[in-house]
């Protein structure tokens, strides 16, 4: 998840990137059947007689693997299984599955390649390799194969959210806006796309974003990390009320450094003094080892004129993370809250 100025303040949580890319790498099981028809080339006359629900042997353990969290072995049985019948276009399919979790995707493309080679109207195959496309940032090969798809099944929510995603990748706003809004529609039971249009809306600092955020706060059940998203997104919006009351229910669930360094920054951005103090405190009490609590707990104490305790937070930031993100603001910080402190103890001196 991208991060950017709120309220002169930057952070970047982790846990909350849920994956706000390609849909279609948000490990779907394996296939057993075949998808709905895409508009794509005719498939060739000697693929005709490609089997229309793959059953070998080699195939069924290689969705057991697969399953099982299995990979590399999942991997073998599909290569088997398409190597045993060239013409089994799902054996590809979950080939390129495979490929995927085990960090190759250029032999994940090829498999998704091959399976639309086969049929040429492969729903699922086009999904993947779309998502593939998005994924990498390859942004006019992602829109060829999501659009000829979409030509065939205008309500796929997937393939809409990777041509939405490829289109703000490549700067058309308008045009990412107007596919992540028909996959919301497409799919409204599902919050992982209300979050993403959110999402997108938010690092444009275009206004729209609190309904989609309402939606997906509203289908999420006991989902820490979608919860804890939705909160984040809700103060890049500059929605403070509920995004304090979204984190609530995320500590309800876990407590941690991050959700409370986030509700933490959402109590500033309502002018909550206290609370903020009060969170970022807790945040390293309960989980020391989160560094971003460090550097945003360090600049409260500074206000408070704290600046030894600030100078010691600095430090610990810059400990936990030397390389990280806030480390160069956290350097100036540290030797600037060094530096009033000794005034201020030169002072009592006197």
């Amino acid at each position: 998840m991208d991060a950017y100025k709120t309220s002169s303040l930057i952070i970047l949580l982790p846990m909350f990137a849920v994956i706000l890319t390609a849909c279609g790498g948000a490990s779907p099981p394996p296939q057993t059947s075949s998808a709905p028809a895409m508009n794509s080339p005719p498939a060739p006359a000697d693929t005709a007689a490609a089997a229309a629900e793959p059953t070998s042997p080699e195939f069924m353990a290689g969705v057991k693997a697969f399953d099982a969290g299995n990979f590399a072995e999942a991997r073998k049985a599909f290569e088997a299984a398409a190597k045993k019948n060239s013409n089994d276009y799902q054996a590809f399919v979950n080939l390129g599955m495979a490929c995927e979790k085990l960090g190759d995707r250029t032999a994940a493309e090829a498999a998704y390649r091959s399976a639309l080679a086969l049929k040429a109207d492969l729903e699922s195959a086009a999904e993947m390799l779309c998502a593939l496309y998005t994924d990498e940032g390859r942004a006019e090969d992602a829109l060829a194969v999501g659009r000829a798809a979409l030509a065939k099944h205008p309500g796929n929510a997937a393939l809409h959210e990777n041509v939405g995603i490829a289109l703000a990748n490549r700067g058309d706003q308008e045009g990412a806006v107007r596919e992540l809004e028909e996959a919301s529609k497409s799919k409204p039971s599902d919050p992982m796309f209300h979050l993403n249009i959110a999402h997108w809306l938010n690092v444009w600092h275009v206004r729209g974003a609190a309904p989609h955020l309402d939606a997906a706060r509203d289908l999420i059940k006991d989902d820490y990390g979608m919860i804890a998203s939705v909160a984040h997104e809700y103060r890049m919006a500059g929605e403070f009320e509920s995004c304090v009351k979204t984190f609530d229910r995320a500590i309800q669930i876990r407590d941690g450094g991050e959700v409370r360094t986030g509700r933490a920054l959402c109590r500033l951005g309502m002018k909550d003094e206290k609370g903020t103090l009060d969170d970022l405190q807790n945040a390293v009490s309960n989980e020391p080892s989160y560094a971003p609590a460090h550097y945003y707990l360090g600049g409260r104490l500074a206000l408070l004129k704290r600046f030894k305790d600030a100078a010691a937070e600095y430090a610990k930031y810059l400990q936990l993370a030397p390389n990280g993100s806030l480390s160069k603001q956290a350097s100036e910080r540290l030797k600037a809250a060094q530096d009033a402190a000794k005034t201020v103890g030169a002072q009592k001196k006197k």
